[in-house]
């Protein structure tokens, strides 16, 4: 992202010199002396942005230093003034930052460059803040040493440069009209809430600007995202739900001369994203059901067959004592079509609507699947144990497909010991917005094939299995918000599934 930027300043780097000099032309407070000298002056624009674009990428404000001496000997050159020259490097780096603006989508690629986007924006803001300094500075040394002539001072104390870095910061940060941001500073004070963020939030600007965040917005101790990153020096990525709309939230440090200056978050609203999932959802499903179609006529014709030929040899041989041998087959294959039909719905994302979504406790569910297993756990001499960190967790959706979910993951474990191994591990704990479940294992292990293909409809290793339990434990979790992970455990060297199910708030 960085590096895509600093190609783009340093390819642009004459239009927008010669950009800003027009802008200076229209302007008549500007000095003559820099009009005259056309050439020299967008050279040294050119230079300037070359210089920060190389900053964009490395942080690097010092590397500002040749720049500031070729600009201080601008201001002392004929009679131009330090205040042109400090209007100069103003109308320089808000053309940049306009370029950059405009050609947003072009630079950011995801969500998350959108963070960076900003940060790199700030890091632009600095540098010229910086280099003003730096000539400023400069002017005043030399104005010492004239005697007789009356210059013009400026004279910016450490308070009065941080109320117009935060001005600044604030004008930034209004630009970007669909992005929420919100800024505090290290005493967690609120210094900048833009149009977006009081829209999504429901707030109004002027109650929360210079209050404490947690007086201004009240967060819950799960969602205090931006504190934690002054209080822990914890950013990151999160979800929340704010007013009924999904949104994304990404924190981030701001550091100034090495210090932690404050933290800025940026919110996007995904609600329509949804949406949209949803909608696609809703296609997936019927190209589910289209592959599906040639892997169930084949498993479905197996049974049949078996069924037709006992039907028969039934009505051949009429009423016999092998009878009821036929009949057990019979059920026994009426049965496993039943289930490939129950799995393949699953798959289609089909809704009954006599199942209801509910907010539960999960490991109501997993208590009741190892109640379910423990006998044949015994019978086969399989150790489980299990690690459940302290809690209630609560997830919304449908109680017996979460329960069918777990369920397929711990027999996927059992059949797995059958050559080799016997015990299985279950742990439980939580982040800050999800429960996790994992179930590992010290049997055989996945193979590099097995890992490809494992979520794949009707793949599987098995002599018996249908190849449709772990595809339909996937849609499972998916349909419920959740993710699911399957590797080779480190410690028990057999397979690891881990389940992430977010939690559901009171």
């Amino acid at each position: 992202m960085k590096n895509r930027i600093r190609m783009y300043l340093t390819h642009l780097a004459s239009p927008l010199a010669i950009e800003t000099f027009s802008c200076l032309s229209d302007d008549s407070d500007i000095s003559e002396s820099i009009l005259e000298k056309r050439e020299n002056t967008e050279a040294l624009l050119v230079q300037l942005i070359h210089r920060l674009a190389d900053i964009v990428e490395t942080e690097d404000i010092s590397s500002l230093d040749q720049e500031y001496r070729n600009f201080s000997h601008s201001c002392f050159s004929g009679d131009v003034r330090l205040p042109c020259v400090l209007k100069s490097i103003r109308t320089l780096r808000d053309i940049i930052v306009k370029n950059l603006n405009r050609d947003h989508s072009k630079l950011v690629k995801s969500d998350l460059e959108q963070k960076e986007f900003l940060l790199t924006q700030l890091i632009v803001y600095r540098a010229a803040d910086h280099l003003m300094k730096r000539v400023e500075q400069d002017f005043l040394q030399v104005a010492q040493k004239k005697a007789n002539e009356n210059t013009a001072r400026v004279s910016w104390d450490d308070e009065n440069s941080h109320v117009v870095a935060e001005q600044e910061l604030g004008h930034l940060v209004l630009q970007s009209s669909d992005i929420a941001v919100l800024m505090i500073n290290r005493d967690m004070t609120v210094i900048e809430a833009n149009s977006a963020l009081v829209k999504l939030l429901g707030v109004e600007r002027e109650q929360v600007i210079g209050k404490n965040i947690d007086t201004a917005f009240r967060p819950h101790d799960s969602e205090r995202f931006i504190q934690w990153v002054v209080e822990k020096g914890q950013s990151g990525h999160y979800v929340a739900e704010y007013n009924g709309k999904w949104t994304t939230v990404s924190t981030s440090p701001i550091v100034y001369k090495g210090e932690l200056w404050g933290a800025i978050a940026v919110l996007r609203n995904v609600t329509e994203s949804k949406r949209y999932e949803e909608e696609l959802s809703k296609r997936e499903a019927l190209a589910a059901v289209g592959q599906l179609a040639a892997g169930m006529a084949h498993e479905i014709r197996n049974p049949l067959t078996s069924i037709k030929g006992f039907i028969q040899l039934i009505r051949e041989q009429g009423t016999t004592s092998r009878n009821d041998s036929y009949f057990s087959v019979i059920l026994t294959e009426i049965e496993r079509i039943d289930g490939l039909l129950n799995d393949v719905l699953v798959l289609a994302r089909y809704r009954d609507d006599n199942i209801v979504s509910e907010r539960f406790l999960v490991m109501d569910e997993l208590y009741g699947v190892l109640r379910l297993l423990e006998p044949e756990a015994n019978r086969r001499g399989i150790n489980l144990e299990l690690k459940i960190a302290q809690g209630e967790w609560f997830v919304f959706g449908h109680r017996s497909r979460i329960k069918q979910a777990i369920l397929n993951i711990l027999k996927n474990s059992f059949e797995a010991l059958l050559t080799q191994g016997n015990l299985v591990v279950v742990s439980v704990f939580s982040s800050i917005n999800e429960v996790v479940i994992t179930v590992e294992d010290n049997g055989p292990g996945l193979s590099e094939i097995s890992k490809q293909n494992l979520f794949v409809p009707f793949y599987t290793t098995k002599q018996e299995g249908t190849g449709l339990g772990l595809s339909t434990t996937q849609r499972i979790i998916v349909d419920h918000g959740g993710e699911i992970f399957a590797d080779n455990s480190p410690k028990l060297q057999g397979a690891r599934f881990e389940i992430r199910l977010p939690l559901a708030r009171p």
